[in-house]
């Protein structure tokens, strides 16, 4: 009976303490109630120089945003042409409250958005907050005019290497993110003739070596991805553009008409 007793003594104290841990929870509460904004620019014009183009153009700071609680989002500084920021560039991330950008990497975003060698163009920048994949805020934007100079603009690539072309990533064909957002794009031709039956396999890869940079594969539901993931498998085969975004690791591939564009494959 005493047994009895103890055990059920013992039983209900360890429900208590459960209980009693559950309702401490201390989980962080959000509950947002300002974005981050950025500093005005010390120089709002720039005159961009080649000479220059490893020195820092501009150091952009901010002020943290109100999330409710000690947060340490992800900051993307984005620029564009417009004011809605319709299809911004991504000039660069940090956890950081400030990001220096240099010369080059201003000057190519400048040119993508439109610029042209020798003449000021009115840009706008802005922050993006991403706590979580589902809690992005923004900032508001400041205008930077910004002349540039001639170069020539390398897009950020995604190499696709796969069965239709013997799995030779060195020589793989590539998708370009055009916006330097980490979306990419372009049109493959995923034929193999030795077998025109058979699905085709591929994977993405941030480099032209097997091993190196980050690799992407299957993320088992359809148009899903993930590091590491298994092939990618499309039929029938064909003709098809491509497009990748791996912030969502998320992709489509749409049947083409052949000839539409190839991608390059020019490192």
């Amino acid at each position: 009976m005493n047994h009895t007793i103890k055990y059920w003594l013992f039983f209900s104290i360890g429900i208590f303490l459960l209980l009693q841990s559950c309702n401490d929870d201390k989980s962080p509460v959000y509950e947002f109630t300002a974005a981050p904004e950025l500093s005005p620019l010390d120089n709002s014009s720039l005159v961009l120089n080649e000479e220059a183009e490893n020195f820092i153009a501009e150091t952009f700071s901010w002020s943290a945003g109100k999330y409710g609680f000690q947060a340490a989002p992800l900051y993307t500084l984005q620029i564009d042409n417009t004011e809605s920021f319709s299809d911004p560039i991504s000039l660069a991330e940090t956890h950081n409250l400030y990001l220096p950008v240099n010369v080059g990497k201003l000057n190519m975003a400048t040119l993508i958005l439109g610029g042209e060698s020798g003449i000021p163009l009115e840009t706008y920048v802005r922050l993006k907050s991403e706590l979580t994949s589902s809690i992005i805020v923004y900032s508001g934007y400041v205008t930077l005019e910004i002349t540039p100079y001639p170069m020539v603009i390398v897009y950020p690539k995604l190499y696709v290497p796969g069965s239709y072309q013997g799995w030779n990533i060195a020589n793989a064909p590539t998708l370009l993110s055009y916006r330097m957002n980490n979306k990419y794009e372009g049109y493959l031709n995923l034929i193999d003739e030795n077998n025109p039956d058979a699905p085709i396999t591929f994977k993405l890869t941030t480099e032209p070596v097997w091993n190196k940079g980050e690799e992407y594969g299957s993320g088992g539901a359809p148009g899903t991805l993930a590091l590491k993931g298994g092939d990618i498998s499309i039929s029938p085969q064909g003709y098809y553009h491509i497009s990748v975004d791996l912030n969502t690791l998320t992709y489509t591939l749409t049947p083409a008409t052949p000839g539409e564009k190839m991608t390059t494959t020019d490192k």
